[in-house]
């Protein structure tokens, strides 16, 4: 997007903002760390808004009888799972453990899904077919990144991080965290009150996730690749 930063720069901002650019208490190797965790934060505030501020991974299962299917090394979390037919795709909806029984003892093609531990359960478990799974990869560690790495502020909200940074640097040389503590509540009230406006000319809308009755001739079920 149009506002990036790099590691070095947040670093050198962070300082600036605690007030301690010339301090060597805190060496720049322990602020990656702290970047890296105040990073960490900014994700997932702009993944909660629902909308696709980061680009999202898309993990083909190919199945072969099996329930369970091994996740994606950087997974974090699920999108969507769909059964490819032809050239579209079918939604599977997501099953609670709670309703396992509605699915175990049926055949054919999976009609839901769950994330359990480091696999995608599929269920009824499918004796064949191909299913597209896009999730939310994980958060980059920024803890040994280069002081060139780029970091995407989308709209000033690189602050979140640099705020973030200083109250942890604040708070271990014991010194007085209260501005920034409100400076940062401040920013996550607006981060998630804007992420919210991606799409201007658009307003957010319930989307209809049961989809009733599954028939692959119903045309509103029907997505290209």
């Amino acid at each position: 997007m149009a506002r990036t930063f790099t590691v070095l720069q947040i670093i050198t901002r962070a300082r600036e903002r605690a007030d301690m650019v010339n301090s060597t208490f805190i060496t720049d190797s322990e602020l990656k760390g702290y970047l890296s965790a105040s990073y960490t934060e900014l994700y997932d505030l702009l993944w909660q808004s629902g909308l696709i501020y980061f680009t999202p991974g898309t993990h083909t299962v190919v199945s072969d009888g099996n329930e369970n299917y091994a996740l994606p090394s950087d997974y974090y979390g699920t999108i969507r799972v769909d059964r490819k037919s032809g050239d579209d795709y079918f939604p599977l909806e997501e099953y609670m453990i709670m309703e396992r029984h509605k699915y175990e003892n049926s055949s054919g093609d999976a009609t839901s899904y769950s994330s359990q531990g480091s696999n995608l359960s599929l269920l009824p478990a499918p004796s064949g077919g191909t299913y597209r799974h896009m999730y939310i990869p994980a958060p980059a560690d920024l803890t040994s990144a280069a002081d060139g790495t780029t970091i995407d502020g989308v709209s000033g909200w690189e602050e979140v991080i640099v705020v973030d940074m200083a109250r942890k640097m604040r708070q271990k040389e014991e010194s007085d965290t209260r501005p920034l503590e409100r400076d940062l509540a401040r920013l996550k009230v607006r981060i998630e009150e804007m992420a919210q406006n991606r799409a201007w000319s658009t307003p957010r809308r319930v989307t209809d996730v049961n989809d009733g009755m599954r028939s692959e001739t119903d045309w509103w079920r029907h997505t290209s690749a």
